[in-house]
């Protein structure tokens, strides 16, 4: 069930009806409503990871239960490890095994033996990466005496698997979200017109600039060896606005129907190309990951007094972690030094950058050094791409290799103007509404009424003259 699916829409409409008619003072059954919702929307991909999803939700539950009540540190300790390890470990079991027994294989292929070992036939509970962190989240938070338990099984419950965020985050904590749901909420039709326009930009991101970049970059990926060198950097500048544009999309979508439930999801994209350096588009881009390794990994690890080998050390560690998070593949984690470099990088080159771009937050236009540095991110964030789209490095080596051997400074095969245009057209409506919370929180809030529809009229245009016939799943599903 896609949110950008007629399924979808049915289904949130009977839901959003059902949970505002529940009067205020039955919120409890308004968090049933939802966590009965949840389970369904989770079941319309695989009915049997539901059993899953609801075996870690009762193991992080009653391993936050028995960390606040022990006296002891060592028990403590003990039950902050179960969980850990079994979360882990089902992590580890589901998304990576087959990585593990290809690669042994391959080393003792190396070294001269022919092993006859299989791969196992693992499918990959979809979601299982966000709703896993979710859940260490909460553990780690009552472990650190940040957080007090939930004993109510069905609001913590509805914290690890609430629909919009279970699929593809954003990743939350609990101090964030569980006290939104021990309340009721108020019916604010602001709020949901508010959630509808960042619902609105979301769906217009997914369906009409990622989806077209996809019909484009999966064409040029899936084989490389026949296109031009300039074809191949266009699919390349294409897919990381495609990823951009689908991952983005699913957040702004995610963020809006929760709001129309009158919860809060957190930022989890911040106008990323905007950036004065790759440190602050990494910063800016999955705001929600990079959070919960800077809390659960980095500040644990890194003092203030800390060494600077001991902070890059550790900003290493984490992006290699996270490359690793998205998946079982070598090419994760060769993106995840790559970025580490680049961010080191634009750390030490900060204080010469910062000359050339003044006021870049709040400036009309962007002045030319800040054009300069956009771009600058853009080339590193294309060729992190090149690597994240290939199964291996092989294969990212030969899309390399033929941008070198075949360039030639004439059009790329397959070049839509129209599709640019619509990636120029994302961009110039994201800066002009980049320091709001969302994108359209304030472009045509205030404006007439006539020139408001008519602004709002023209998405919908678009998103129904340009959307193609096939759909395609949202990238992070797979993550």
């Amino acid at each position: 069930m896609l949110f950008n699916s007629l399924e979808f829409f049915f289904f949130f409409v009977v839901v959003f009806f059902l949970y505002w008619f529940i009067p205020i003072r039955k919120w409890k059954f308004r968090n049933l409503l939802l966590l009965i919702a949840s389970y369904y929307f989770y079941s319309q991909w695989d009915w049997r990871f539901c059993f899953l999803l609801g075996f870690s939700t009762l193991l992080d539950y009653f391993s936050g239960i028995a960390i606040e009540r022990s006296t002891k540190k060592s028990v403590k300790k003990i039950w902050l490890f179960l969980s850990i390890i079994i979360n882990v470990g089902i992590l580890g079991y589901f998304k990576y095994v087959n990585f593990f027994i290809e690669s042994f294989n391959d080393l003792l292929v190396s070294i001269g033996f022919q092993p006859n070992i299989f791969s196992l036939n693992v499918i990959l509970p979809i979601g299982i990466s966000f709703y896993t962190f979710h859940g260490l989240s909460y553990v780690l938070d009552i472990y650190f005496g940040k957080f007090k338990v939930e004993k109510n099984i069905i609001n913590y419950s509805l914290f690890v698997c609430f629909f919009p965020m279970l699929l593809a985050g954003p990743i939350e904590r609990a101090p964030h979200l569980l006290p939104q749901l021990t309340k009721g909420h108020e019916f604010d039709y602001n709020k949901i017109v508010d959630g509808m326009r960042q619902f609105l930009w979301g769906f217009f991101k997914k369906v009409v600039v990622a989806d077209n970049c996809a019909n484009i970059v999966n064409m040029v990926f899936e084989d490389p060896g026949n296109y031009s060198g300039m074809t191949l950097i266009y699919a390349a500048f294409l897919f990381i606005f495609q990823v951009y544009a689908d991952f983005s999309g699913y957040s702004d979508m995610a963020l809006g129907t929760s709001r129309m439930f009158g919860i809060q999801l957190m930022k989890n994209f911040d106008t990323p190309f905007f950036s004065r350096d790759m440190a602050e588009f990494v910063g800016r881009w999955h705001i929600s990951l990079s959070t919960w390794f800077k809390y659960y990994i980095y500040k644990p690890a890194v003092k203030e007094n800390s060494s600077n080998i001991r902070k890059y050390f550790f900003v290493f560690l984490i992006f290699l972690i996270s490359g690793f998070w998205h998946g079982a593949r070598w090419t994760y984690i060769v993106v995840g030094f790559f970025a580490a470099v680049f961010v080191i990088i634009s750390i030490f080159l900060r204080p010469y950058t910062n000359r050339f771009i003044h006021n870049y937050k709040t400036a009309l236009k962007p002045s030319v050094g800040h054009i300069l540095m956009v771009i600058l991110n853009l080339l590193a964030a294309t060729f992190l791409a090149v690597i994240f789209r290939n199964d291996d490095m092989h294969s990212s080596n030969a899309y390399f290799y033929g941008i070198i051997t075949r360039f030639s400074f004439h059009f790329p095969h397959y070049l839509s103007w129209i599709l640019l245009l619509l990636i120029f057209f994302m961009l110039v409506i994201e800066w002009i509404g980049r320091m709001d919370y969302h994108i359209l929180e304030k472009i045509g809030k205030n404006w007439p009424t006539f020139y408001r529809w008519g602004f709002y009229i023209l998405i919908l245009l678009l998103i129904a003259l340009a959307m193609p016939k096939n759909q395609e799943e949202f990238i992070y599903f797979q993550f």
